[in-house]
């Protein structure tokens, strides 16, 4: 549930055009980490 809301307040600060794609393979990596510093816990 917080890892949505962090995920939704950094794709909101990171939404300008100049992170552009960078950002799409970035989204997956704090996804896995996020996901998997959950899972340890």
């Amino acid at each position: 549930m917080s890892l949505n809301l962090v995920l939704a307040g950094l794709r909101l600060g990171l939404k300008n055009r100049q992170v552009g794609e960078k950002w799409v393979s970035d989204d997956h990596s704090y996804l896995c980490k996020g996901l998997s510093l959950t899972c340890s816990k």
